[in-house]
């Protein structure tokens, strides 16, 4: 049931992204505007949900076919995976006050204790990783990434 309603949540996300991306304003000289990609990652997201709804309608129908349509819905586990979606929302808020390598490494060592990895592992991983993504970004790919509380001049 709860890939049902993730299903429909992607799907509803999917038209949303779709439906602000062909807001954005296009240029006359390109072929392809701004709106292209969020356009193709909104529709990824609706066809994802899609499937992942569709699969579940044969269990739908069996339960209903024997006459146990119970519409228990278990709230943590959705809870659980819409937590990536939370953590994004949290980067976006935080990142310029905190920092791309702090908010990384708050969102990695979450996500890790919620899959029940033993916390000293999560947080040395999730610096780490943390540490080594923001440098290949910032350093390698020059994609300025906020700093937030480790900026060395303020």
């Amino acid at each position: 049931m709860k890939d049902m309603i993730l299903g429909l949540c992607f799907m509803v996300a999917g038209i949303v992204t779709i439906y602000v991306a062909r807001q954005y304003p296009t240029m006359p000289s390109l072929q392809f505007g701004p709106s292209l990609f969020p356009s193709l990652i909104g529709g990824g997201f609706f066809l994802g949900g899609l499937v992942l709804a569709a699969t579940q309608f044969p269990t739908l129908r069996q339960r209903a076919s024997e006459g146990r349509v119970a519409w228990r819905i278990d709230y943590q586990a959705i809870l659980v995976a819409l937590l990536p979606c939370a953590l994004v929302v949290f980067y976006i808020l935080a990142s310029d006050y905190l920092g791309t390598a702090i908010c990384l490494t708050a969102m990695m060592f979450v996500l890790m204790l919620v899959r029940k990895t033993p916390w000293l592992l999560a947080l040395g991983v999730s610096v780490a990783a943390s540490l080594v993504i923001y440098f290949v970004f910032s350093r390698y790919l020059l994609i300025p990434l906020p700093e937030g509380l480790l900026s060395v001049g303020g």
